[in-house]
């Protein structure tokens, strides 16, 4: 399997120095299966369940395992793979449910449904519940949208909450306004970017270490996110709302996370997030937006110290 695996990642690593950067459909099956090798490498099945008229695709491991599943939950306009290298360096035997959330990925999308930060956490709830698995309880990671998505699930779903942790998430004031809220404030949002070159500007200032990926692989990138502006628009006006009068409400041990020099949601929202009593803040120097992919190793270590008990 190790030998296979090898083979696959040699032929990855021809195709992205010889295809054609024109050539968006080479860099479209080069990108999913590049994240199909990292999504072997991390353990994880595909699968998909119908919860509240949505077919979501999940990628999980160990769902009878006798822990708490570590439930990974992505950004705005992001998807379940962006957790898979961090996924990998969690202990083999742990369970981990990774999904497109509604709207987002490969799960679907009604261009009438709501996808406020409750309803989805809701949706996630109904999720782990069709999954069933053997401890009822999990331990819940959710980046950006991801992380608010999280925190209205311990508000929600107390019950089902064994553990939040908060990567660079949205859902609070912002005592210093960030980069991406000033464009937002001046009448543009680099989500919505009509051209590759502007999605290519917008995703410079996501990460600062951001993972290797080729141009022409990013071109096809660029070219899926520019055809799901219309969607993304429609979901957005959804988001936005802040949780700031409820974080007392949040009885669960609580882990929050950020990269300094994020520059889509500000490090000075940490503050704010540890009105969570008892919770944890732990910042990355030089990271930006997306630790899971900028630092999946220490993020992964960081996270296993917070899970154990370990975190001063």
């Amino acid at each position: 399997m190790i030998l296979k695996s090898l083979r696959l990642s040699s032929l990855l690593f021809g195709l992205m120095a010889f295809a054609n950067p024109a050539q968006a459909a080479i860099g479209d099956w080069v990108q999913e299966t590049a994240l199909g090798l990292e999504q072997h490498m991390a353990s994880l099945e595909r699968s998909s369940y119908r919860v509240d008229n949505h077919d979501i695709v999940v990628f999980s491991r160990h769902i009878d395992s006798p822990a708490p599943c570590i439930v990974m939950i992505h950004g705005f306009t992001a998807r379940a793979a962006h957790w898979f290298r961090m996924a990998k360096s969690l202990p083999k035997d742990r369970c981990i449910i990774a999904m497109d959330l509604p709207g987002f990925g490969q799960s679907s999308f009604l261009p009438t449904a709501a996808y406020d930060p409750a309803t989805q956490a809701d949706r996630v709830s109904d999720l782990i519940k069709a999954m069933a698995p053997t401890n009822p309880q999990v331990d819940l990671i959710g980046n950006s949208m991801g992380g608010e998505i999280s925190a209205q699930f311990a508000l929600r779903h107390p019950e089902q909450t064994h553990s939040l942790a908060l990567m660079n998430a949205a859902g609070v004031s912002s005592p210093t306004l960030s980069t991406l809220r000033k464009q937002i404030a001046a009448g543009k949002n680099g989500f919505f970017a009509t051209t590759v070159d502007g999605w290519k500007r917008f995703y410079d200032i996501t990460m600062i270490e951001p993972p290797f990926v080729p141009g022409f692989v990013l071109d096809a990138v660029a070219a899926e996110a520019i055809a799901r502006v219309p969607r993304h628009e429609y979901i957005f006006k959804q988001l936005g709302g802040v949780m700031d009068a409820e974080l007392g409400n949040i009885h669960t041990p609580t882990l929050i996370i950020w990269g300094d020099q994020d520059q889509l949601l500000d490090v000075s929202m940490v503050s704010v997030w540890q009105r969570i009593a008892g919770s944890k803040a732990y910042v990355y120097k030089d990271i930006g937006h997306m630790p899971q992919l900028e630092r999946p190793k220490q993020s992964a270590a960081l996270y296993q110290r917070f899970l154990a008990g370990e975190l001063n």
